[in-house]
């Protein structure tokens, strides 16, 4: 019997998946390479760095300018006129800082000449440099300031000067008129349109000479606000608060006296020699947190050889008493 048929020896199946594969060369072993040896050395190539930050004191400086003035209008230079001033100021600042220490700071002043206005510096307020500006005649000073304590508010330096000006902040007009026996004086006031602020405590004071009755006395308008002092013989307008660009007007009357009215039917009376026996000036109390009557002036910067980053804030105010003559 031949054979059975088995083309693909299944019977052989367990041997073939156990028999192992002669390997046919022999095994080989991992071949080293040999890396060249380079006398390398790293190289940094340079590159530009920031300078540090230098973070400077922090400064806050407060400058307040005060005025204390008394006035006059100089009689015959027009309806508004020219006034003359005198003037004492004084300059106070107030320190504080980011570090224990305050530095100094530069204070810069542009003040009217020497031979109108007289400065007199606190002893750590130092002048370093002053000069003559040519176009407007002043002065331009710089100071070296050192704060002796921080926080506390000192007096930096005082000025006095006399002046004249055009610009006040009031306005004001005064009439007198007489009507038959009857002498009436009006009053109106208007805050200049260039103020910075309002016009604060603001009073009208009128004296009535002997050559009107006291007895007459009438105030005619601004009643509310006003009263008459008979022993003073006074009549006083207390306004307060007048806003920016706003007006007032008040006004009193009296009977001229017996011996003003003789002399007011008597042809022979000169119109000038009347005028003066019924003057009757008006004196005019003031103040201002705004505005400032002169043209001294005030800036704030660091000095320069202890630097800081300064914040500057500045105030400035004014009390004023102003007296106008009435006019006919």
């Amino acid at each position: 019997m031949s054979e059975a048929f088995d083309p693909f020896n299944v019977s052989d199946a367990d041997d073939l998946f156990t028999a192992t594969v002669a390997p046919t060369s022999a095994p080989v072993s991992p071949v080293k390479t040999r890396v060249p040896s380079f006398n390398i050395k790293p190289q940094y190539v340079a590159q530009d760095r920031a300078p540090p930050i230098v973070v400077l004191p922090k400064m806050d400086v407060k400058l307040k300018l005060h005025e204390e003035v008394t006035s006059k209008a100089v009689p015959g230079m027009g309806e508004d006129g020219t006034v003359e001033l005198f003037v004492e100021g004084k300059v106070m600042a107030q320190a504080e800082s980011s570090i224990s220490k305050i530095p100094p700071f530069s204070l810069q002043i542009t003040s009217p000449p020497s031979s109108e206005c007289d400065i007199v510096y606190q002893n750590f307020c130092k002048v370093q440099t002053e000069r003559k500006i040519q176009v407007s005649k002043q002065r331009s000073i710089k100071c070296k300031v050192d704060i002796p304590q921080p926080k506390a508010e000192c007096e930096v330096l005082r000025y006095s000067m006399t002046a004249e000006t055009s610009n006040m902040p009031l306005l004001v007009q005064s009439k007198a008129s007489l009507k038959g026996n009857v002498c009436r004086v009006g009053i109106q006031i208007r805050s200049n349109l260039s103020n910075q602020g309002d016009i604060n405590d603001l009073s009208i004071s009128v004296p009535i000479p002997n050559t009107m009755q006291e007895s007459t006395v009438k105030i005619t308008r601004g009643a509310d606000t006003g009263s008459w002092d008979e022993c003073k013989r006074l009549v006083t307008w207390k306004i307060g608060t007048l806003p920016h660009g706003q007006s007032v007007l008040v006004s009193v009357e009296a009977e001229i006296s017996h011996t003003m009215a003789q002399l007011v039917a008597d042809d022979d009376i000169s119109s000038t020699k009347f005028n003066e026996k019924i003057q009757c000036p008006v004196l005019i109390r003031c103040s201002s947190l705004s505005d400032t009557l002169t043209d001294f002036a005030l800036s704030a910067s660091p000095w320069m050889e202890d630097p800081s980053t300064l914040s500057l804030q500045q105030g400035q105010s004014y009390r004023l008493l102003h007296r106008v003559p009435t006019r006919k």
